[in-house]
């Protein structure tokens, strides 16, 4: 765990890790989970940290009862990105982590962070994947959550316009980052000499209208938002890197799981039938209100996102087997990663 204490520390030299006072949620009512005829026994508290956007189905299932029904207290944390969540997992401040199945693995690779995948968020679909490929214009709603977006009057109109541009995204050796590179390639572009550089998805809309950056890989409800104002869709750097499977997850550390394993498991049910909820168009508006609440977009935003499909399983190793190869491919690791235990049973 050397190399992961490095990793800690240098995070919290840079000044990274911030976290904001917990919060304790109070209860709401109706619930959509229903709950049992005698309050459960409390089982205790997990710290679940994420982006803002991340977070929705966690506070959704929060206000509905969710994890109340099970004696499962939780506490969010929002983060700037997914290397903060990662980087409070490793050092235990936070129990639990959302972010995408490659982020993990990169952290593992390059870290020797012994991760676990405890439940599943979203997923991409082999169908959505081809979709994203042949349509990639907006029209009335997103079909990923994170995509390419230029100025309405960028010379950008594809990803062959996207040599020697300044790109933002969330992070360096990134699903975002490698599908970006691999949307170029698919059409003989050289990336060679494009720039990336790393900023917040709010961060991202105000370089993108002072032209700090050429294009943004942004994520929605805040990618809406920005073409609401005027963007445009080049395409889904996605499409060009995944494979049908987890879009993202929650993560958690060897040791942490080792230590909290009756909490994880709850966590891991609740978090399913919260997915399987959502999944209902019946909850899609309350879902809508949660979205706009918590990452502060407008109504208009909200209302018009294209609301993920949620993983109603757990991940199996043959969702993720695909990552260390494509990664080693990319030049973005230098050797395989065993995944044997990544996942929690």
């Amino acid at each position: 765990m050397q190399r992961a204490s490095k990793f800690l520390t240098a995070i919290l030299c840079l000044g990274l890790l911030s976290f904001p006072t917990l919060v304790a949620h109070a209860d709401t009512t109706p619930f959509a989970c229903t709950q049992p005829p005698k309050v459960p026994k409390n089982l205790g508290t997990l710290v679940v940290a994420g982006q803002s956007v991340q977070l929705t189905s966690v506070e959704w299932g929060l206000a509905q009862g969710c994890f109340k029904k099970y004696g499962l207290t939780i506490k969010t944390n929002p983060v700037a990105s997914a290397q903060i969540g990662i980087a409070g997992v490793i050092g235990a401040s936070f129990d639990l982590a959302l972010t995408t199945p490659t982020n993990l693995i990169q952290a593992m690779t390059n870290g020797d962070f012994a991760g676990k995948i405890v439940a599943p968020r979203h997923l991409y679909t082999a169908d959505e994947i081809a979709r994203a490929k042949r349509e990639p214009l907006y029209s009335g709603e997103l079909l990923f959550q994170t995509v390419l977006l230029v100025k309405k009057d960028s010379p950008i109109k594809s990803w062959s316009d996207l040599e020697k541009r300044k790109i933002a995204i969330k992070t360096f050796r990134s699903q975002d980052h490698a599908g970006v590179l691999l949307g170029m390639q698919s059409v003989g572009a050289n990336s060679y000499k494009t720039e990336f550089l790393t900023m917040s998805d709010a961060q991202m809309t105000i370089a993108l209208n002072r032209g700090d950056v050429d294009a943004i890989v942004q994520s929605d409800p805040y990618a809406t938002e920005t073409i609401l104002a005027g963007a445009r869709v080049i395409g889904y750097p996605s499409a060009y890197y995944v494979e049908p499977g987890p879009a993202s997850v929650f993560i958690s550390s060897e040791n942490i799981v080792a230590k909290k394993v009756k909490l994880m498991e709850t966590f891991q049910k609740a978090m399913l039938e919260i997915n399987h909820l959502l999944n209902q168009s019946h909850y899609e508006s309350s879902f809508r209100e949660t979205i706009a609440k918590i990452t502060g977009v407008s109504q208009e935003a909200a209302a018009k996102v294209r609301l993920p499909i949620m993983m109603e399983r757990n991940v199996a190793f043959k969702d993720i087997s695909y990552i260390p190869n494509k990664l080693k491919l990319l030049g973005f690791t230098k050797t395989r990663v065993s995944l044997a235990r990544v996942l929690f049973r």
